[in-house]
This record gives C-alpha cells, sequence and structure tokens, in this order.
C-alpha cells in the first residue's frame, strides 16, 4: 500500500509539474511576442531583401536567429538558417540577390525569428509570408485553367497571350496527352528594356526568362507584337514548363535538346513558313546534322542552329505520329529516372539515337545517313539540362522589339516562332545562344 501511494503521489506531482512548465513555457511565449515590436521583410526588387526586427525597450533577448526560405520546386527541401546579431534593440539582416540568384516576381517567401533569452529559452515568432511583386507597374490579371497571366500594357495584350496558352495547353494534352501539374505565372512586360530591369546578370538581347523551379516566365512582349511574336513564344515558353513538370525528377537524369525543343516546337501548333523552308533546305541538301550531336548545344551559328530547331520540331512530330502520345510519355519518364539516351529509346522504341535518325529520315525524303561507330554511348547525365537548378533560362528579343525607331506597321503573316536554346555557363547563370537570323522577322532562338 505504501508503493502504491508513493506512485500516486509521483504521478501526480509529475502531472503538476507538467503543467507548471507548461504553464512557463505560455508565458515566456507571450512575453517574447509582447517583446516584438517589428517583424518584417523590406524588398528592393529585384537587388535584395532586408529582414527587420525591432524589440521594445528592456528586453531579455541574448540572441536571434533568422530562418528563411522561398516556395518554388526543390528535392531538398532546406531553409536557410542565420545568427543575427543584436544591435541594440534591433536585429537586421540583408539577403543580397546579386550574389545568390534571380527571384521572379510572384515568388513566395516565408520567414521567422528564433529568439533566445537570458535563461536559455528559446521561442519562434509566427511565421510570416511575403509575395515578391514588381511595383513599378499596375499589373491585370487574367487566370485560366491553371495558368496566371498578368500583364500592364496593352488592352487586349492579356487576352490574346491568354488565349495563345491555353491552346498550347490544349495542343499538348491532346497530342501529346502531357497536363498542366502545378499552377504557372505568366508576366507580360510592355518591352523588353522593362522585363530585363527585373532580372540580374541579363544580356541585352533578353527578351524573357523562364524559371523552371519557380513555374513562373517573364517575357517583352510589346502591344504591337502580341498577335504576331507573342502567338509563338508564350505557348513555346510553357510548354518547356509543362513538360518539364511532367518528367520532374530527384533522381538525376535530362532530356536531349532536340526533344526538349521539339517537344515546345510542337505546342505551338502548325509549323511556320521558316520551319518548312529550313526542312526543304535541309532536305534538298542534306544539310541535316546527325541527331546524336542534337543532344547538347545547338550551333552557335545562327543559320545552322535555326536548321537544328526545326529538324528537333520534325523528329519529334515524327515520333508522336508514328508511336503516339503514351510512348512518349514513357520516354519522358524513362528519362526522368536517369536512363541514358540509346537505352530509354531502344526501351520504348526499339531503336537507338541513330537507328531513329534513320526511320525519321526516311519519312521526310532526307539522304540516308551512314551511321559511324559509336564507342560511348551519351547517358543522360552526359549532358546539361536546359534549365539549370534555380536558375533562368534567357530568351531572345525579336529585333523588332527591341528596336526604339518609329513603330512599323502591323503584318498580317505571323512571324517565325522563337525557340530556346542551350548556350556557355555565366557566372550564376546559363543563358542560351541567340542571334538574329537575317531575315525581316523575329529571330527563332529563345
Amino acid at each position: 500500500m505504501k508503493r502504491i501511494g508513493l506512485v500516486f503521489i509521483l504521478l501526480i506531482s509529475f502531472g503538476i509539474n507538467r503543467v507548471l512548465a507548461k504553464e512557463a513555457v505560455q508565458e515566456m511565449l507571450i512575453a517574447n511576442q509582447q517583446t516584438v515590436v517589428t517583424n518584417q521583410a523590406i524588398v528592393d526588387f529585384p537587388k535584395a531583401i532586408t529582414f527587420q526586427l525591432d524589440l521594445a525597450e528592456g528586453h531579455n533577448i541574448m540572441a536571434a536567429t533568422l530562418t528563411y526560405d522561398v516556395e518554388k520546386f526543390s528535392c531538398l527541401e532546406a531553409a536557410s538558417d542565420v545568427g543575427v546579431e543584436l544591435d541594440g534593440n534591433r536585429a537586421e539582416w540583408e539577403w543580397v540577390l546579386t550574389r545568390s540568384g534571380n527571384l521572379p516576381p510572384g515568388t513566395t517567401l516565408w520567414w521567422e525569428w528564433t529568439l533566445t533569452d537570458g535563461s536559455g529559452n528559446t521561442t519562434t515568432t509566427p511565421r510570416q509570408t511575403i509575395t515578391l511583386s514588381d511595383d513599378r507597374f499596375e499589373w491585370q490579371l487574367l487566370e485560366e485553367d491553371g495558368l496566371h497571366l498578368y500583364w500592364y500594357e496593352g488592352e487586349n495584350v492579356g487576352p490574346i497571350l491568354m488565349e495563345a496558352a491555353v491552346s498550347g495547353l490544349e495542343l499538348l494534352e491532346r497530342d501529346m496527352g502531357i497536363e498542366l501539374q502545378d499552377d504557372v505565372q505568366i508576366f507580360i512586360y510592355g518591352s523588353s528594356e522593362e522585363m530585363r530591369e527585373a532580372l540580374l546578370y541579363v544580356q541585352d538581347w533578353a527578351g524573357g526568362s523562364a524559371f523552371p523551379e519557380y513555374n513562373t516566365i517573364l517575357m517583352g512582349v510589346p502591344p504591337r507584337l502580341a498577335d504576331s511574336w507573342g502567338l509563338d513564344v508564350v505557348p513555346h515558353e510553357l510548354a518547356h514548363l509543362v513538360v518539364g513538370q511532367f518528367g520532374r525528377s530527384c533522381v538525376g537524369g535530362s532530356r536531349p535538346t532536340w526533344l526538349n525543343e521539339g517537344l515546345a516546337m510542337v505546342a505551338e501548333g502548325d509549323p511556320t513558313e521558316d520551319t518548312l523552308s529550313d526542312l526543304s533546305r535541309g532536305i534538298e541538301n542534306d544539310a541535316f546534322e546527325p541527331l546524336r550531336s542534337l543532344n547538347g548545344s545547338f550551333a552557335a551559328d545562327h543559320s545552322q542552329a535555326g536548321l537544328s530547331y526545326s529538324q528537333s520540331y520534325s523528329v519529334v512530330d515524327f515520333m508522336l505520329a508514328q508511336y503516339g502520345a503514351e510512348q512518349m510519355q514513357a520516354l519522358l519518364n524513362l528519362l526522368a529516372d536517369g536512363a541514358g539516351y540509346d537505352e530509354a529509346l531502344m526501351q520504348i522504341y526499339g531503336v537507338n539515337v541513330d537507328g531513329l535518325e534513320l526511320a525519321w529520315r526516311a519519312s521526310v525524303g532526307a539522304p540516308k545517313r551512314t551511321i559511324p561507330p559509336t564507342p560511348t554511348p551519351l547517358q543522360a547525365a552526359s549532358v546539361a539540362t536546359y534549365a539549370p537548378s534555380g536558375l533562368p533560362q534567357s530568351v531572345p528579343t525579336p529585333p523588332a522589339a527591341a528596336e526604339t525607331a518609329v513603330p512599323v506597321e502591323p503584318v498580317a503573316k505571323r512571324p517565325s516562332s522563337p525557340i530556346c536554346g542551350l548556350g556557355a555557363i555565366l557566372p550564376l547563370m546559363v543563358f542560351g545562344i541567340f542571334q538574329s537570323r537575317k531575315r525581316a522577322k523575329p529571330d527563332r532562338f529563345v
């Protein structure tokens, strides 16, 4: 009986201590919350974000740690922790984006502070969020089918480009069986110059930028080009994000450039006159590159690169027409799992890259090519992806958009579509190599 009584007393004591401890923690939380006077993030878009924490006079806080992160697709969810020294009643830390990389408008940022008092007790402030915005402009918004399109100049620009984007999504679903997985934000600037001011480390020819991990696209589309150049570039860039969502993987692997660009061009709809002209020239002059050589970056020469884009379109169009959408989906998934190009094609289509090229050449009437031996098959991990992790991919400014002279009269015929390319790696960013094709229409490099 004495032992039972002792256990009973201990249990009561333990319960009382838990209640007292809980009350002490609650009192500490209330005290620390009252201690915080100001907790804010000041955005200097796109250069920096300053976190400020102001404490009340007579506070008992000895240390402060800032924790922050942004909402994006990532294989490793790891928020950043920064110990911030107190300067009297203020803790302040600046996130310099010019060092860490560009954040696009529409990005949601969250942060919280962990405070330690003189007794060693810690508490965390309520998590706060803020959405980054380019406040230079008064944005209008259209929303449809998971697309959020922002624009500020030209009454009809938003509706025109939203219709093009929705048509691109419908084509992807109908012809490839690929649907939008996550919402996409599209920001349409009134000029390429104004768009470039929202970016860091961007060349003066860039007309747009895609941020795959943020599902965000920035485009500089002057109102006079919305119903011409814009009709192609928006669905093309959107296709890159949608197809990227479909094949996302943390295992590794990538897609050959000809497949990425071919899929995006198919999403634009019927081929342009430039594309058809390229294909005719390639067949007549036997000017096509070996398909295997288009696994990586396209040529820097503008004429040959343009032909490579048109060739990529034709190969992907052939694959879809000959084998169907289900096989294409299976190929994308297998590549996302880290399979090599040859291995994936052999498993899905029964041919490697060279066998696919020979079948495609026969279908379009191009001369048969002698295939040399390939001692080392390329692996998916051997070639860089078209949009490196966390960094934007640039697209070109059409020549007409870059002009500041007297506006030209609108033309009835749609210009050639822009398409994305791969280029050399620059500090903190990879940009595609884009040059104007010597024609009277906007270039096709994106």
